[in-house]
């Protein structure tokens, strides 16, 4: 009797541990979905300038803020940092002036 009942907790406990494993599986795809579902909306609204040959630009930066926007862009990698600098750039200079 012993022996069955040493089977059988034998066989819930790794079924419940397998369960355990799936869900926690589930959980990290519905997290990663869900923060990839509140990432704000960010638009892009600038002329096409692809026909002019671009020249590098180059500006002083704060370290902190440069670690930072480094981060940003990673995170907003669907855009080209020149498209998210130039935005950002657009927008300082529209609530600013």
């Amino acid at each position: 009797m012993k022996r069955i009942i040493e089977f059988f907790k034998r066989k819930l406990t790794k079924s419940l541990l397998q369960q355990i494993d799936e869900l926690e599986m589930e959980l990290k795809e519905t997290k990663a979905q869900l923060q990839e579902a509140c990432k704000p909306e960010i638009y892009i609204d600038l002329f096409d300038d692809s026909d002019i040959n671009p020249s590098p630009k180059s500006v002083r930066v704060n370290a902190f803020v440069w670690e930072d926007w480094q981060q940003f862009c990673e995170y907003n990698s669907d855009y080209s940092k020149k498209q998210l600098v130039s935005m950002a750039l657009k927008e300082f200079m529209e609530k600013h002036q």
